[in-house]
């Protein structure tokens, strides 16, 4: 929406300066518009932020992103997910799955052979770009095994995991943000479960990383439920 407006409001610029006109703009600020009139010129700032900013080095094979995707702070639950699709929903089941047409899978199945997403069904890059992507079932294994999960509470409520590096020290918090199931939204707070970018041979499943406050391991699940990712970095 707001690459949608920035383009709107740059043609409209263009076409202030073709003719030497001045005009009225909207501009949206959180969900507040302010209105400016008679302008004939716009500069737009814009302040990259550096991926280094948004992960947290684990000593691993990959970074790991501090909040979850949808997500700015580490607190937020962000957003679900079903597996291979790049965009929220209000139903998660497979009527409603993009890869399932006429009770039958349409990609990543046994026929085309592919086991991992494509970068265009990545939700990670789709949302972040170029260097983001979900985890490999490998990556979260590997931080299972290389690193202590505590389950505990935050200051406002939130639970879930703090996993600190056997290696460096460096932690990052995996809030229990439940599922969706359906059009339920349920288990916050009791559950957590992050996707991997890849499925086992069973094509109607897909990895992820399941936990409750007393386990917490890699496994599968049914494609079509809404799970949260924690994106990776090179």
């Amino acid at each position: 929406m707001k690459k949608t407006l920035t383009l709107v409001v740059m043609t409209l610029v263009l076409l202030a300066a073709n003719a030497q006109q001045k005009h009225t703009v909207d501009v949206w600020v959180d969900g507040h518009k302010t209105t400016i009139e008679n302008v004939d010129s716009i500069t737009f700032l814009y302040n990259a932020v550096e991926p280094t900013d948004q992960y947290v080095d684990l000593g691993l094979s990959v970074k790991w992103a501090k909040c979850n995707l949808g997500a700015s702070k580490e607190d937020e639950y962000g957003n679900h997910y079903a597996w291979g699709e790049t965009a929220v929903k209000e139903t998660y089941n497979w009527t409603t799955y993009k890869f399932m047409t006429n009770s039958a899978l349409t990609k990543y199945t046994e026929t085309d052979g592919k086991t991992t997403l494509d970068a265009a069904d990545d939700a990670a890059t789709a949302v972040l770009g170029s260097g983001w992507r979900m985890p490999t079932d490998a990556e979260l294994k590997e931080l299972v095994d290389n690193c202590t999960w505590t389950w505990g509470t935050l200051d406002n409520g939130v639970k879930g995991y703090k996993v600190t590096s056997n290696k460096n020290g460096n932690s990052i918090f995996l809030p229990a943000a439940g599922d969706y199931d359906g059009s339920s939204y349920e288990d916050v707070g009791v559950y957590g479960g992050y996707w991997a970018n890849n499925r086992p041979s069973s094509e109607k499943e897909a990895y992820y990383i399941f936990f409750g406050a007393r386990s917490h391991s890699k496994s599968t699940d049914y494609r079509y439920a809404g799970w949260s990712i924690r994106p990776v970095h090179p």
